[in-house]
């Protein structure tokens, strides 16, 4: 009898470190998605327009830019890196790219090569710095950030160039009732997971991130990953000029401001560890949801704009805040 009672006890205890550690690891995306659907309740409930097709369909463009952006930085953040350089670069890249196809459509393939092709170049130059000069990838990616917004103001200070009619009608094309752009975003989700979860790279990535130098003594090619991270979080943000560019019509030097902040703050929101070896795919997702729908449901509602600045400042001080005891 006492055996049984035992086998018993073990097992509710068992049972419940399970559920603590469940709601360890994967209570902030939990946290996140109830947020989620407290702002869509308060969007039902205060405004007519808020669950139209139009509305969504805008919210759902507006999230894919942001998220294409905020799943490269999740990528750089695993490895206990940042990047501060994407929302300037997404300046240079629509910038770059409108001026290149200049509004013709024998030019698309030309910009585009042209705009990724300065995304690898930016990713190199990072991790070439970061590896080979051992600088911070703060400090690197802070200068950057500075160096592309003065090349991109450079180039102009007011729009200029022009996407070409194709370039224009992608943005608003959709796959049933889903924009083209919110399937490139799902499909790189997709894509995202695959990679850390089924490949070598994608492992490495958090050994880096867990500890770089058990990392490096274990064979793993800390240097070689640095490069693969920071190079494809510039494709991220070169990718995201090029699908501003289909929006704006021509380039202009306002976009890309703010970015770098929006998807750090939607990567911790989302549960990734800012000091590295934890990132969750969905949780980005869910962080960048939570953001974008937050923005839309303040419009909606007619708040101030500088009051919708302090509550997005606001949101972004509370994610850090949230996840600070981690490093200590």
């Amino acid at each position: 009898m006492n055996s049984v009672l035992g086998l018993l006890s073990g097992k509710r205890k068992r049972s419940a470190q399970s559920r603590a550690v469940f709601l360890r690891r994967n209570g902030p995306i939990i946290m996140v998605y109830v947020f989620i659907l407290l702002l869509v309740f308060i969007g039902i409930t205060q405004s007519e327009r808020f669950f139209t097709e139009r509305n969504l369909t805008n919210v759902a463009r507006q999230s894919a830019f942001l998220g294409i952006v905020a799943l490269g930085q999740m990528l750089v953040i695993l490895t206990a890196g940042i990047d501060l350089s994407v929302g300037s670069l997404v300046k240079v890249s629509i910038l770059v790219s409108a001026i290149v196809m200049n509004g013709e459509s024998a030019n698309v393939l030309p910009a585009i090569i042209a705009t990724l092709g300065l995304g690898v170049l930016v990713g190199l130059i990072h991790g070439f710095l970061i590896n080979e000069l051992r600088i911070a990838p703060f400090i690197v990616t802070l200068a950057s950030l500075v160096i592309l917004r003065g090349i991109g103001l450079t180039i102009s200070s007011s729009p200029v160039g022009k996407a070409s009619r194709e370039v224009m009608m992608f943005y608003v094309q959709k796959i049933g009732p889903i924009p083209i752009i919110a399937w490139m975003f799902f499909l790189l989700i997709v894509l995202t997971i695959l990679l850390l979860r089924f490949t070598v790279f994608g492992k490495y990535l958090y050994a880096v991130g867990g500890n770089i130098e058990v990392a490096r003594l274990s064979g793993v090619p800390v240097k070689a990953v640095r490069y693969g991270v920071y190079v494809l979080c510039s494709l991220t943000a070169a990718v995201t000029g090029l699908l501003w560019l289909s929006r704006m019509g021509v380039g202009d030097p306002a976009i890309g401001d703010g970015i770098e902040l929006q998807t750090i703050t939607a990567v911790i929101i989302g549960g990734t560890s800012l000091f590295g070896g934890r990132a969750s795919v969905l949780g980005t997702l869910g962080g960048v949801l939570l953001l974008g729908i937050t923005a839309n449901l303040l419009v909606m509602l007619g708040v101030n704009q500088f009051i919708q600045g302090l509550i997005q400042g606001v949101i972004i001080v509370a994610a850090v805040a949230l996840y600070k005891q981690e490093g200590e």
